[in-house]
């Protein structure tokens, strides 16, 4: 071999280290800050007070308004206007056609149920009984000067939003996520009843006196529970070291999210996964009843959900996602994200880390926000 094609070899070899470490940094960089488009708003923009069951229904009502804008940008577009949009090579226009048909059918219901004066208030409207009547909706014409800052971020806010929705509906079921049921024992908030809400928190515990115990205090000092879904390696680690953990969840739920955080789609092992989890749970609180799971992205198989439905146990997902785990987001706009949510889908099971300290700022921005305008917070055993 030549000195020159020697030379050549080196410097290939060096240039593709190079690159091949640029992706994996790059790959890494991306898994642990998130995808930058994302679903934010500024609430202080909707310049009016909910501290009523009315003014929940007017925020409400005018939520499905600017969704349902965006909704109609999304509706029915084909493969290669799909796969554009959504950035993505292969797509599943079924799962997205079944994903606009139960999306209308929610929005629909939300419409019926609001009440008569809630409908001529700010944004006057007919009554809705068809899907045909929401596309006859022209906010514009009577847009209230005050509103008009706000509808303008509520179109940004929900045209990113169906961003996340049509992508997640879009690799259903290729790959699984919240956006589809796939057993009659699983439920993912639009399950509940109206207006009713239930807090849970993921990837937990962290260490003593970290983020998960400083959650847990705040849900305590604001009189509320919620569903902690615990990753088994972390629970046993903390029960080693802790032996006054199980004082910590007391009066809140404790639930499964594995053994740890990696997708139980095609995990050939999720039986003992599960298993493994489930009886450090049940050790800690000794009890035998059946321990819900969640799984990590959302993502399991029919095989897997029905397995558990034997037990009496459910897979328990969720329909309003914080992204608190993302590192594009504050702690604020969390919170203002969870807010317009709620008010869009009038139920549903609030997504939160307890690993995370936004959180800890968010909830309680959310449950103030909320005093008075009608809405629960379900206890954990209500589920």
């Amino acid at each position: 071999m030549t000195k020159r094609l020697v030379e050549y070899n080196n410097v290939y070899k060096l240039t593709k280290t190079i690159v091949i470490g640029f992706l994996l940094l790059t790959n890494f960089c991306l898994a642990s800050n998130g995808p930058d488009k994302i679903a934010k708003i500024d609430r202080a923009l909707w310049p009016y007070p909910i501290h009523s069951a009315h003014n929940f229904d007017v925020a409400s009502k005018c939520e499905m308004i600017a969704f349902s804008k965006a909704f109609k940008a999304y509706e029915g577009l084909n493969e290669a206007e799909l796969q554009q949009k959504l950035d993505l090579k292969k797509v599943s226009v079924t799962s997205v056609r079944e994903w606009e048909a139960k999306t209308k059918q929610i929005i629909l219901a939300n419409f019926k149920a609001l009440t008569k004066a809630s409908l001529q208030d700010l944004i006057a409207i007919n009554e809705i009984n068809t899907w045909e009547d929401v596309a006859k909706i022209h906010p514009e014409v009577k847009m209230p000067s005050a509103l008009k800052a706000w509808y303008q971020a509520s179109l940004d806010f929900y045209d990113k939003y169906m961003y996340e929705q049509c992508r997640l509906a879009s690799l259903y079921p290729r790959i699984t996520s919240e956006i589809g049921l796939m057993a009659k024992n699983e439920i993912n908030g639009f399950n509940l009843p109206a207006k009713q809400f239930l807090l849970t928190f993921d990837d937990g515990p962290t260490v003593k006196n970290g983020n998960t115990d400083k959650m847990v205090k705040v849900l305590n000092e604001q009189h509320q529970k919620g569903v902690f879904f615990v990753l088994g390696d972390a629970l046993q680690k903390r029960m080693q070291t802790d032996k006054q953990i199980q004082n910590l969840y007391q009066g809140h739920l404790l639930a499964s999210h594995g053994k740890t955080h990696v997708s139980h789609q095609r995990l050939a092992e999720w039986k003992s996964s599960l298993t493994y989890t489930s009886d450090l749970i049940q050790q800690l609180t000794d009890s035998d009843k059946p321990v819900y799971f969640r799984p990590p992205y959302g993502q399991r198989t029919e095989e897997l959900a029905k397995s558990l439905g034997t037990t009496q146990s459910k897979v328990v997902l969720w329909n309003i996602d914080s992204q608190d785990w993302n590192a594009h987001i504050t702690a604020r706009e969390v919170a203002d994200r969870q807010i317009s949510l709620m008010l869009l889908w009038r139920r549903g099971i609030l997504l939160f880390h307890d690993v995370h300290e936004k959180a800890q700022t968010a909830v309680p921005y959310i449950l103030n926000y909320f005093k008075g305008s009608g809405i629960q917070w379900m206890q954990p055993n209500e589920i």
